[in-house]
């Protein structure tokens, strides 16, 4: 029997199947609407996860921004601004601060003493249709600048030749480059550098000699602590210990350590540590010693940058956005004279600002002594401050040209009939009309081996200091310009050039220094910390003793002539360079200390 497979449908059930095609069209067009505005939804939150993500990146670079402006605010004497904004991507950012209430001063076991501030900021900003905040809360700590025994913005090399101690803190917000021709030993349980760490020259010549370095102990300055030293090797020294090829030692570039039985461990024997764990471990305390850190950390231990004060503190007039009190002469450019209200492009320096003897050369020449109110006492400092010059082999460049100078005599200063020695203790020396070169005019500080009180000289060129400095009842005392040079007992400026260079006498400054440097570049070498002072004399084999910090704070702004030894430039010292634990005392800071400051992240939201 055939079964026939009925097609036709007969009218009802054409009714029927009509409706059932209405109601599915009706449906299909109910699910492409629904995917529409599914899909329409899923574009809007899309959208808006992007505007919150930029808005978010945008909030976060201006917090980042005013972190640094409150670092900045406060190394340079002055108090972060309530709001300000900074313009990101082309969107301007706007932000606020304000201090958390939090304000404490902690001293470190090594006797450092520390003032941490809590600052919350704010930021806002709107993308398309999102307004998007964020907070963060900031410790900013600020350190006393002289509380480092070395302390460099930019990268610090340390390379001497003969037998090198440094005690206290070693700091730098660039690279470290560490070496020397026989023996650099680091007493302390701070060496820091917010870039990275290298055993060799910045040229990126092998670097010879031994680096000792100490293992972590809570206070370095007690002699009761134990002392162990772990070397941090070159090159050589890993070739010939453990037959590593390296780039430059045991350093930054050490990054995939030494497997020896390559077992997938790094602790068996003639294994070594990639350096950034390594560090951790070498350089932590002694077995049972009951404290515990790490001497010896980089960037990629999250140490961050320190932020110091700007050179132009130091400027005799130093520029401003707006309304300043001066503006440069148009008919005597160099000389600055009062600006109408408002309307000036300078101020005065910090240091000159804030000085209780200021002494200023004009561009004619003219000596002009001024106390803290602005009272002219040129004439009551007769006989203590007069002009001078000096032959400064290095800035003339083997001429017979010399530099103009200010020289003060402390000893006659404090033996004036008018006492005119300065009671906050700050004396500011400026000259109008700086140059390069032997253009680069300076302040010579003489018979300064007793000082009546604590004392910070500042010059916005050179600074010289000549003879025993400070040696006798010992005071807080400081020296800031863009170069400082150190003269024996027995400079007399009877210095000629070409010819053969006087000799020096052993000689003891006790000081702090500020001061500028050039950079390495290529095979010119900066002359590293141990040249940061500069010599003019034949100082071989006698004895340069400095108590004190070195801070190289800024790239030299007139003494730009790059470093170089011998001929009638001068021969190196015996390096007794210490630094000063009296320091860690606040109390015994010289005036005007500036401070360092870092900002650590508390919370973010």
């Amino acid at each position: 029997m055939k079964i026939r497979i009925r097609t036709a449908t007969a009218p009802g059930e054409r009714g029927v199947a009509l409706l059932y095609a209405i109601f599915g069209a009706f449906a299909a067009a109910g699910m492409v609407s629904l995917m529409l505005a599914m899909g329409t939804v899923t574009n809007d939150q899309a959208a808006l996860k992007r505007e919150q993500v930029e808005g978010r990146y945008l909030t976060e670079g201006a917090i980042e921004f005013a972190r640094k402006e409150i670092q900045t605010a406060l190394a340079n004497w002055g108090q972060p601004r309530a709001n300000g904004s900074v313009r990101i991507g082309g969107v301007d950012v706007p932000y606020t601060v304000r201090t958390t209430g939090g304000d404490a001063v902690v001293t470190t076991p090594d006797g450092i003493q520390q003032r941490t501030v809590g600052y919350e900021v704010r930021a806002v900003t709107e993308v398309g249709g999102s307004s998007v905040e964020s907070y963060r809360v900031i410790n900013a700590v600020s350190t006393p600048i002289f509380q480092f025994a070395v302390f460099y913005t930019e990268d610090l090399e340390v390379l001497p030749g003969p037998d090198m101690t440094l005690g206290g803190r070693v700091h730098t917000n660039g690279d470290m480059y560490l070496g020397s021709g026989g023996v650099l030993t680091m007493d302390t349980n701070y060496v820091r550098s917010v870039g990275n760490m290298y055993r060799l020259r910045k040229n990126e010549t092998s670097a010879s000699g031994d680096v000792m370095i100490r293992k972590y102990v809570d206070n370095p300055f007690d002699l009761s602590e134990p002392e162990e030293y772990v070397r941090m090797d070159s090159e050589d020294q890993l070739a010939a210990d453990y037959g590593i090829d390296t780039i430059s030692g045991y350093d930054s570039n050490f990054t995939n350590g030494h497997d020896a039985d390559g077992d997938g461990s790094y602790y068996g024997e003639g294994d070594l540590l990639p350096f950034v764990q390594g560090a951790l471990e070498f350089w932590s305390e002694p077995d049972g010693y009951t404290g515990s850190g790490n001497t010896v950390l980089t960037g990629e231990h999250q140490v961050t940058e320190a932020v110091a004060p700007s050179i132009g503190s130091i400027k005799l007039y130093e520029e401003v956005e707006s309304g300043g009190d001066f503006i440069e002469d148009p008919t005597n450019p160099g000389h600055y004279i009062p600006a109408p209200a408002g309307l000036g492009t300078h101020n005065k320096g910090f240091f000159y600002e804030n000085a209780d003897l200021a002494v200023v050369v004009d561009i004619d020449g003219g000596l002009t002594i001024y106390d803290g109110q602005g009272n002219d006492i040129t004439s009551a400092a007769e006989g203590s401050i007069e002009l001078g010059e000096i032959l400064d082999t290095r800035q003339s460049q083997s001429t017979s040209d010399t530099t103009d100078l200010v020289v003060i005599d402390l000893e006659a200063l404090q033996n004036t009939l008018q006492d005119i020695w300065p009671g906050n203790g700050l004396i500011y020396v400026g000259h109008e009309g700086m140059d390069e070169g032997v253009g680069a005019k300076s302040v010579k500080l003489i018979n300064g081996f007793e000082l009546e009180t604590a004392l910070t000289t500042v010059c916005e060129g050179q600074v010289y200091i000549e003879g025993d400095f400070n040696t006798l009842n010992k005071k807080g005392a400081a020296v800031i310009g863009d170069a400082v040079s150190l003269l024996s007992n027995d400079w007399d400026d009877s210095k000629v050039a070409g010819a053969t260079l006087t000799r020096a006498s052993e000689t003891t400054y006790n000081v702090a220094i500020i001061t500028g440097n050039q950079e390495t570049v290529g095979n010119d070498y900066n002359g590293g910390l141990e040249n940061l002072p500069r010599f003019h004399e034949n100082w071989t084999g006698i004895g340069c003793n400095i108590s004190g910090s070195f801070v190289n704070a800024w790239e030299s702004d007139w003494a730009t002539e790059p470093w170089s030894y011998g001929g009638d430039r001068y021969k190196a010292p015996h390096r007794n360079w210490n630094y000063d634990p009296d320091f860690n005392d606040a109390a015994n800071l010289p005036p005007f200390t500036p401070l360092t400051v870092t900002a650590s992240d508390v919370v973010s939201w």
